[in-house]
């Protein structure tokens, strides 16, 4: 995603901000990057798909703030050596609380691999590099939540006509009503279901069920706009 200028020039993504660069492409696994944050954003390098996934997930989770991969942590072992590991996605939520996530599928999670992760938790932990360092694996990811947030991801950026128009819908609106009927009375088809999906992710809009967002997903509001 580039933003652009009001002078009509455009402004590229900043760099990642991890502390390794990923993998540009592999004959063996998945690679990429994505454009997160508001704005211009900022690249985020991926080596799986599942880690993927997994920042998409946070990125749509009302708690993450801010999210970074490839964070590096200096760790030392049982024999006191030292080494480098670099934390798959670090997330930043809302509360304040810094938590790291090692994606890995579970096929790959071994019994040393775990004894690993514990001894960096453990560490990173006690020096307040981070607040708490969890496993993430395929058995984390729902696909209702997954198909939510890559509608989230590719809905974010603003719309200085749509949204005010769809805030001034939902503020008036009382009670619960689904997703069309905001819709229609913005008049603003697509662009008004686009805005109604921002208004989910900042919390305005809570839904009523947990299902795929859709024009008769059942919402109402839950915050002062």
């Amino acid at each position: 995603m580039s933003y652009p200028f009001h002078s009509g020039g455009t402004r590229l993504p900043e760099a990642s901000r991890g502390d390794r660069d990923t993998q540009v492409g592999s004959k063996r696994h998945f690679t990429g990057g994505a454009v997160i944050g508001g704005d211009h954003g900022v690249r985020l390098g991926l080596e799986s798909h599942l880690e993927k996934n997994a920042a998409l997930l946070l990125l749509a989770s009302s708690s993450t703030l801010d999210l970074t991969g490839q964070v590096s942590f200096v760790w030392y072992d049982e024999h006191g050596e030292y080494h480098t590991h670099y934390i798959d996605l670090v997330a930043t939520q809302i509360d304040g609380d810094v938590v790291g996530y090692a994606v890995r599928p579970m096929g790959r999670v071994s019994t040393e691999y775990i004894a690993k992760l514990a001894r960096i938790k453990e560490q990173a932990i006690h020096q307040c590099f981070l607040d708490d360092f969890v496993l993430f694996t395929e058995q984390d990811v729902c696909p209702v939540e997954l198909f939510n947030a890559e509608l989230i991801h590719a809905v974010r950026r603003p719309d200085c006509f749509a949204d005010p128009v769809m805030q001034d819908v939902v503020g008036s609106s009382v009670g619960v009503t689904t997703i069309g009927d905001l819709v229609d009375q913005s008049s603003l088809d697509g662009m008004g279901f686009r805005a109604a999906v921002r208004l989910i992710k900042s919390g305005h809009l809570k839904m009523v069920r947990h299902e795929r967002i859709k024009r008769s997903t059942e919402v109402f509001r839950a915050r002062v706009i």
